[in-house]
């Protein structure tokens, strides 16, 4: 996606979210894409690796420089005595010209070679970084994504329950009045409707900071957003050794990070190539009037030449070697990062398989407890309205069905994010992954 077009795409989706807001997965990425600070400072780096490897390259093509001087001269010479004459002084003002312009052309230069071939390494390397920040970014955005959807379901579940207790409070008021049960009864409901309002509160607030957070990824606001509408969620695919193996080849950081050894290998060849002659042809062109040695007044001439330039580092006062070792001390720091990275990434990949396993089977599990705690609370109630259960167990038996609907609601969101980090690790996150995510969401009006 090239510049212009990106800044015409951030203009019209910032127009777009004026009059409405984004409602699905896709409208946020694209506009996270076009606005996101992360990732256009990334492609700024692989602009600045590719102006780096033009700078090297530079060293290796022709150098052409002029000089031209333009010079009055006022020379005042001691004329000796003779015979004849005493001695005198001789004045003359003039006016001279210098002009001079060379052409090189570097014929041996390995330092400067090595270094370009490192360029192109680093090219590779800011890519990917590049590359892994847009997988992020996704990433990311589904995570708050569905953080803001769980908010939203947690929302719906309070305000549903909320109904119901308003029915229960009225309820048993008049059963209070008719002194059919205790004070403590309608009491007990109250307090259980206030937890509600608390509980609300709380949701509404995770939900306006979900939406804020939102906001910051896609930069433009973000009111309403597109549920959950897929019922049964797809299992989880492969096995965690396949993931790994994918992880290990695909991961754009771990393999951004073999370009970084593959270049720090090439600075450390560039750094000892140092110590080899640099060879170079020279053309060079001078053109004098009266402006000779000194600025002394000379007939007008040219001189051209033709030769072999020939640098020999003979001392450098240790400047090579220190540059040398520090280049092997950069290329062990690449070594190593690899390597912390490699492990991280390996267990990522495991442990976020084994979560997605669990969250697919804990959805089923959720569900059944949902269900369980459903004809629990039922019971609960008959036993109440019979007398033999207090009202303390009945609203017990409600909140831990209001507990096992949040559980049950999260558990899918979970498990979606679970799939998404998975897919993440393994270097295989891409627009067509959250395209399969966005079928997944309710279409917009």
């Amino acid at each position: 996606m090239n510049k212009s077009f990106r800044i015409l795409l951030a203009l019209l989706l910032l127009g777009c979210s004026l009059t409405a807001a984004a409602t699905d997965l896709l409208e946020l990425y694209d506009q996270a894409l076009a606005t996101n600070p992360s990732l256009l400072g990334k492609e700024y780096m692989v602009e600045q690796a590719k102006a780096q490897k033009d700078q090297a390259m530079s060293k290796l093509l022709p150098q052409v420089s002029a000089i031209g001087n333009l010079m009055w001269s006022d020379m005042s010479q001691v004329v000796p005595a003779t015979s004849v004459s005493r001695q005198t002084i001789d004045q003359t003002s003039y006016q001279g010209s210098r002009g001079f312009i060379q052409a090189r052309q570097t014929l041996f230069d390995l330092p400067s070679y090595l270094r370009l071939q490192g360029s192109g390494s680093a090219i590779q390397q800011a890519e990917l970084e590049l590359q892994a920040t847009h997988n992020a970014v996704a990433a990311d955005l589904v995570e708050r994504y569905f953080l803001v959807l769980e908010a939203i379901d947690e929302m719906a579940t309070i305000e549903g329950e909320k109904a119901l207790t308003e029915g229960d409070i009225k309820r048993i008021r008049r059963m209070q009045e008719l002194q059919l049960v205790p004070v403590t009864d309608l009491l007990e409901v109250e307090a259980y409707y206030q937890t509600l309002l608390t509980h609300e509160i709380e949701i509404d607030n995770a939900k306006l900071v979900g939406l804020e957070k939102l906001r910051e990824l896609a930069g433009v606001p973000v009111n309403r957003i597109a549920p959950l509408a897929q019922d049964v969620l797809p299992e989880v695919p492969g096995k965690a050794d396949d993931w790994v193996v994918e992880s290990t080849q695909k991961n754009p950081t771990l393999i951004a990070l073999q370009y970084a050894i593959d270049a720090a290998d090439k600075i450390i060849a560039s750094a000892r190539a140092e110590h080899l002659p640099q060879l170079a042809l020279i053309l060079s062109e001078t053109y004098a009037d009266n402006g000779g040695f000194d600025n002394r007044q000379l007939p007008r001439y040219n001189v051209g030449n033709v030769g072999l330039q020939l640098n020999l580092p003979i001392y450098s006062g240790g400047g090579i070697e220190a540059t040398v070792r520090d280049a092997i001390a950069r290329f062990q720091i690449a070594r190593e990062k690899k390597a912390e990275k490699s492990r991280e990434v390996d267990r990522q990949t495991r442990t976020t398989w084994l979560d997605a396993k669990a969250g697919r089977a804990r959805i089923e599990s959720t569900r059944r407890e949902v269900e369980a705690r459903e004809k629990a609370r039922d019971a609960q109630q008959r036993s109440y309205e019979l007398g033999v259960a207090s009202i303390v167990a009945v609203l017990e038996s409600k909140k831990n069905l209001l507990k096992a609907r949040f559980e049950h609601a999260r558990a899918r969101y979970v498990y979606i994010r679970s799939l998404t980090a998975l897919r993440l690790w393994a270097g295989s996150l891409s627009r067509e992954s959250l395209e399969t995510i966005n079928a997944w969401l309710a279409k917009g009006d």
